[in-house]
């Protein structure tokens, strides 16, 4: 392993940076641009959308079965596809190499961990989500799992909403 911690020994660092559409999220991104970030960075942009089941339902007005499920399905698609753009636009502003993925998945923490995996990422960046006592007490929180469970670093950037 090189000194800039890529196996293949070049300088690239491959970044997994997850993002979601909180203002916390933007800020981490401006913390990691101000502090970590360095010329030749790619930045692989992740949003993980977890199924809300409910909001995918059929509409009781709708006549057509499954066109209320399809409606929202497209709703949430071109939201995280927004979303993507947006971060790779930031991105450029930088002269960062970036692309921007979504996963659907019940599990946040495991779909960024797979992800950082096909990505061949050799850093994770996150914000940290700051979730009520309760859901962290129950539930724990994506940043700690994603921190406990990653065989890479991970950053994690408290911002000054949750400082």
């Amino acid at each position: 392993m090189s000194i800039a911690g890529t196996e293949d020994g070049s300088n690239k660092r491959r970044i997994l940076f997850a993002i979601d559409e909180s203002e916390s999220c933007k800020q981490a991104f401006q913390w990691y641009t101000d502090y970590i970030m360095l010329p030749g960075d790619e930045i692989t942009f992740v949003h993980v959308m977890e199924p809300d089941i409910k909001s995918l339902g059929a509409s009781s007005s709708s006549t057509e079965p499954g066109k209320g499920q399809k409606k929202a399905f497209d709703e949430i698609m071109n939201k995280s596809k927004f979303l993507g753009i947006s971060y790779i636009t930031m991105a450029k502003t930088f002269k960062l190499e970036s692309s921007a993925f979504l996963h659907v998945n019940t599990r946040p923490g495991r779909a960024i961990l797979a992800s950082a995996k096909n990505h061949n990422s050799n850093m994770i960046v996150m914000g940290s989500g700051g979730p009520g006592l309760v859901k962290r007490v129950f539930l724990g929180s994506v940043s700690d799992y994603v921190v406990h469970n990653s065989p890479i670093p991970v950053v994690i950037i408290h911002t000054e909403s949750h400082s």
